[in-house]
């Protein structure tokens, strides 16, 4: 049998290698769109904590902390037992979170928290009837409760990641155009650039069904082994949002990771049926 010619050789290897670097390209898009649909989307962030009942369960971490510092400071434990209002939590979360994502900083205003300390402090010396007041002791009171709010409510490395966050966050469009740029441009060399359309087909088969691939393996290995729920945190606030956050991530990807199965499967039928023309 004869071999091919060695120009025709390259020609095969270089179209492998088009089609190993679609693949790739294919990853890095899908991967990308769900960061920019998840992680980036201060939206998604937010319905997870109401769907993992983030603001109850952070209420309750509040309120015990805050218990804890009554005791120091001689308040009774009814004090605190419906003072963390949620809807308070809720609108405070929801501007941290919009003032992070807009590049604003990951600041938590304790203005409204203040006032209704204070008022519920005046309210509770004129139910007791108390007279001596001291008005640091008070003051600092106030202050470490509003400690404890601020730094509950924080989400542990926003702060540390902010540069890198919001520098991915804003150059990330630019990167989603130009990788579906790249991928349509290979795919356009790979239809064109062959003589026989059905290879150009069957080379980008082989990428999407690497994309399917490379994509589903390690969400469906997360969701299965359960080393998603393996997390330590200390909050189980924090932790119900991030394991709900987690598995809405992995979902997202073997969605994408599907999709890919369905395109190869039917630019398999297509090579099938524009082969049989060409052999005919």
């Amino acid at each position: 049998m004869a071999k091919k010619p060695f120009s025709s050789r390259v020609r095969n290897a270089v179209f492998i290698l088009l089609s190993f670097l679609l693949t790739l390209i294919l990853f890095l898009l899908s991967v990308c769109t769900v960061l920019e649909a998840t992680l980036f989307n201060p939206e998604f962030i937010f319905d997870n904590m109401n769907s993992s009942n983030y603001f109850i369960d952070k209420r309750d971490e509040i309120t015990t902390s805050l218990i804890d510092l009554g005791y120091a400071s001689g308040l009774d434990e009814k004090f605190f037992q419906d003072f963390v209002d949620e809807v308070m939590l809720c609108d405070d979360t929801r501007e941290y979170l919009d003032n992070y994502y807009s590049g604003n900083g990951a600041k938590i205003d304790t203005t409204d928290f203040k006032q209704s300390f204070n008022a519920e402090i005046d309210k509770y010396i004129q139910e007791n009837n108390i007279r001596n007041v001291n008005g640091n002791s008070r003051d600092k009171l106030v202050s470490k409760a509003a400690l404890i709010y601020r730094s509950s409510l924080e989400i542990p490395l926003f702060s540390k990641l902010s540069a890198y966050f919001l520098t991915a966050k804003n150059a990330m469009p630019f990167i989603l155009v130009g990788l579906a740029v790249l991928a349509g441009v290979i795919c356009v060399v790979l239809i064109f650039a062959n003589k026989w359309k059905h290879r150009g087909v069957k080379y980008i088969c082989c990428a999407t069904s690497g994309a399917f691939l490379t994509l589903g393996i390690i969400p469906a290995y997360l969701m299965i082994s359960g080393k998603i729920s393996h997390l330590n945190l200390d909050s189980r606030a924090l932790y119900n949002m991030f394991v709900q956050s987690a598995n809405s991530i992995c979902i997202a990807v073997l969605f994408i990771s599907l999709f890919f199965l369905l395109v190869s499967v039917g630019l398999f039928f297509l090579f099938r049926r524009m082969y049989q023309k060409v052999s005919s």
